[in-house]
């Protein structure tokens, strides 16, 4: 369990700033679980977090209590075709 790397938890705020989280002897599965319960619990504070190890980023946990804003939103044309 030493030799497990450091992962990294980046939480976004709506304004865009960023907040680290560094976990030491956590696994994937225990990093998402405290990325989400940080999302609960901020209320709306955070849009996403983003999961890191030392190679980058492994993955990104969306706030399904914030909805995007309007310029987020992206139309494509062929958006009808898949309906």
């Amino acid at each position: 369990m030493d030799n497990e790397p450091t992962i990294t938890l980046h939480y976004v705020q709506k304004d865009g700033r960023r907040e680290r989280t560094k976990l030491t002897h956590h696994t994937i599965c225990e990093a998402r679980q405290v990325a989400k319960a940080v999302l609960h619990v901020g209320n709306g504070l955070y849009t996403e977090v983003d999961i890191c190890s030392e190679d980058g980023t492994i993955e990104t946990i969306q706030n399904p209590a914030v909805a995007p804003s309007w310029d987020d939103l992206k139309v494509t044309r062929n958006h009808l075709a898949h309906k």
